[in-house]
């Protein structure tokens, strides 16, 4: 007798106890799978008629260890050579529970170790590592001090059924959709002939294990390999028998179901997909395909009067799909009503979209879709579980109302209109399109909104470890739930939310998606292109808005310098305040571009507005090195009137030659800076850094005023650290 281990997802254990039950063997469940005693024959079955199980494990050894070296020099003794040859390629995963000490990839390489050193003291040789396709697989798992040492008889997961060649785009693994069939009832069902009807069959899974269990065919009776197959203790004509078995049931099989299996699908490819899995797999007989979305499907008329019904529709875990998705949810529960005597099963992450079905579930199951908690709604489709949607959504919404406006919720919101009306009547009065509404002002809802125009942009700050997830999770949600309450004139396709960190060791121009949407705002008399979609900032920084109202006013007949310039908002308002050059310079060639593009946007062009993209770090050395060098009389053409110098508080770019800390460089930085100023010139400098301190090199050989306070813009006055500012001129002495 040997001790194996079957490993499965969260939530399946239960239904691979009731598989082993049906061949006869009793076994016992913890949180990580299935436990069982038995031989050869007992595993053979095993592999070939779980259904929900991923892995078969052989137990080969357990012992307690002081640490990894006293592992190494146990597993070093053990006797390899009855399981495998010095000619074997295999791999090794090591996994922990309450053993944080442990390195696991190091742990599998001690364990590797000891088994070359076997083979290399009992016979010279050396087996090799292949991690993409070993002869054997071995596992160790490592619990405190505890270890055990297992075999992988499966090779691939025991999911891979082997005959599905592709795949949808939101795939089920077929484990799941055997848990999902067994919560059904379905193989009792199957056995008084109930048809079957996948309304979104895509590639077919569910369907496909439908017809496995209706026609009593082992799972994995088409599977090409197993993990065994290489192993020296392999007994090839009890594998025989075994299989030899199976296939006869799948032969008796082959007509004991009479019902039939419809496959509803929108997309011809998935259904020739589908057809060719089910071929592959011998259940493509009693079934039925429609090319049409569900919604148009109607109800066969030689249907019988009982079935099942079981789909995995689309759950929407992107922000926003949710809300697209209802009405889909709305016609899939209408669709099923005509259905009467009928079940149904579907399966969504979402509870709030299957209450959009208008049916009362008689039952919610947990399971998991991979890593993704989902819920599996289990519906008597019946005239006394249907739900008058008009009332019941009323009721809904009444209760979703009391609950968003629960603890702070109601708080949130009032905070909310207040600023609004607050701040609207301020920007109108100021002529200001573009602000800040809403800034952290109660610390629980931890929040920055900016108004640009018609649209909003939500800052989410991520929560410190010490605020439960969940909690700052339930926050989240009632946020983005009350935001468009209050602003109810702005389109929720308008409300963008996006997750940002305090300025940490990252640069600040960092991409977010692949979608292009530009739109004109208005500041100061320029006009400026923003995108609140691709990036995590827009192409203006609002903070700096009265600052660059300052170069605006100060710019006329100057030469002026724009460094680590973004998107070239500050380069717009000195042109448009008549400064003879504009010097345009940062690093990004797509934030250059964006530049330019403002330029272009206030019709602003001509040799003296020059773009150029260089590290910036670099090109001011180089610049200030030039213009040191140069004679006297040469040297006031070669400087600027104007600079404005605004650089990330840290950034690490490939492009970069060095790694830019600005508390650290900024007294170089500086240096440089006001070598290129003219005499009676002004450096503006303007820092992001919260804990930013002035060197006092700067102070003690430059006239440097501080003008954070004065330069903050009124909707900003909540955070007066958000940035801090300097004007900077050659001393007088």
């Amino acid at each position: 007798m040997s001790s194996f281990f079957i490993t499965c997802a969260q939530g399946l254990a239960p239904y691979v106890i009731d598989e082993l039950a049906a061949l006869g063997i009793e076994s016992t469940s913890d949180a990580t799978g299935v436990r069982f005693e038995g031989g050869l024959k007992e595993a053979y079955q095993a592999l070939l008629w779980t259904r929900c199980g991923s892995r078969v494990l052989l137990q080969l050894k357990t012992g307690s260890m002081k640490d990894l070296d006293d592992l190494h020099l146990q597993l070093s003794g053990f006797p390899w050579s009855t399981h495998m040859s010095d000619n074997h390629t295999f791999v090794i995963q090591v996994t922990t529970k309450r053993a944080q000490h442990i390195h696991t990839q190091y742990a599998a390489q001690r364990v590797k170790d000891a088994i070359v050193d076997y083979f290399d003291m009992t016979t010279g040789g050396r087996p090799s590592v292949d991690k993409d396709d070993p002869n054997l697989r071995f596992y160790v798992h490592i619990q405190d001090t505890s270890y055990t040492l297992y075999l992988d008889l499966s090779g691939e997961p025991l999911h891979k059924r082997g005959f599905r060649t592709e795949q949808g785009a939101a795939p089920i693994k077929e484990n799941l959709a055997a848990a999902l069939l067994y919560r059904s009832k379905w193989p009792e069902k199957a056995k008084e002939h109930q048809d079957f009807i996948d309304p979104l069959c895509g590639a077919g899974t569910i369907l496909i294990e439908a017809a496995l269990m209706a026609r009593d065919i082992a799972p994995g009776l088409y599977r090409p390999t197993f993990g065994f197959e290489n192993w020296l203790l392999h007994d090839a004509h009890l594998w025989s028998e075994c299989v030899k078995f199976a296939k006869h049931r799948a032969e008796v099989g082959k007509d004991q179901y009479q019902g039939r299996l419809y496959g509803v699908e929108r997309n011809a490819r998935m259904i020739g997909i589908t057809k060719a899995n089910a071929d592959r797999a011998g259940v493509l007989k009693n079934m039925s395909f429609s090319h049409q979305m569900f919604q148009h499907f109607k109800k066969p008329e030689n249907l019988g009067e009982k079935g099942l019904i079981v789909t995995n529709p689309p759950y929407g875990e992107r922000l926003g799909e949710k809300e697209e998705l209802k009405p889909t949810y709305m016609e899939l529960g209408d669709w099923l009503r005509p259905y009467v005597g009928f079940e149904a099963g579907i399966i969504t992450s979402e509870v709030e979209l299957g209450k959009q079905m208008g049916l009362r579930a008689r039952k919610v199951n947990k399971f998991y879709n991979g890593a993704l908690e989902c819920v599996y709604l289990q519906f008597a489709i019946e005239e006394q579980y249907f739900v008058d949607r008009k009332a019941a959504d009323s009721r809904q919404e009444k209760r979703n109302l009391e609950e968003l406006m629960s603890e702070g919720g109601q708080d949130f919101f009032n905070r909310l209109t207040k600023n609004k009306k607050k701040w609207e009547k301020w920007a109108k009065q100021n002529h200001i399109m573009c602000y800040r509404t809403y800034d952290s002002d109660l610390p629980e809802f931890n929040v920055a909104i900016d108004r640009y125009d018609q649209s909003l942009v939500i800052y989410e700050f991520k929560a410190p470890k010490s605020i439960d997830a969940e909690k700052a999770a339930k926050r989240l949600e009632k946020i983005q739930a009350i935001v468009p309450l209050v602003f109810s004139e702005i389109d929720a396709k308008n409300i963008h939310f996006k997750l940002r960190e305090r300025q940490k060791g990252t640069n600040q121009y960092e991409k977010e998606e692949e979608r292009g949407e530009f739109f004109p705002v208005e500041e100061t008399g320029a006009k400026l292109w923003v995108n609140l979609v691709n990036y995590l900032d827009t192409g203006l920084f609002l903070d700096h808005r009265n600052v660059r109202k300052m170069i605006k006013e100060k710019a006329r007949g100057t030469n002026f310098l724009n460094l680590f310039a973004y998107t070239g908002s500050a380069s717009v308002l000195a042109a448009i305040g008549g400064a003879k050059t504009v010097t345009t310079v940062d690093m990004s060639k797509t934030y250059l571009k964006w530049a330019e593009n403002n330029f272009a946007l206030n019709d602003l062009s001509g040799k003296q507005y020059e773009f150029i993209q260089k590290d910036v770090l670099e090109w001011l050395k180089t610049m200030a090195l030039h213009v040191s060098e140069l004679p006297l009389m040469q040297k006031r053409d070669a400087r600027y009137d104007l600079i404005f110098m605004d650089p990330p508080s840290f950034s690490n770019s490939k492009r970069m030659a060095d790694v830019l800390d600005i508390q650290r460089d900024h007294v170089r930085l500086i240096e440089d800076a006001m070598e290129i100023l003219a005499k009676d010139g002004l450096l503006i400098f303007s820092t992001n850094l919260r804990n930013f301190k002035m060197d006092s090199l700067i102070t003690e050989n430059f006239d440097v005023k501080d003008v954070s306070r004065e330069t903050l813009p009124m909707d900003f006055a909540r955070d007066p650290k958000i940035r801090q500012c300097f004007m900077i001129k050659h001393s007088k002495i």
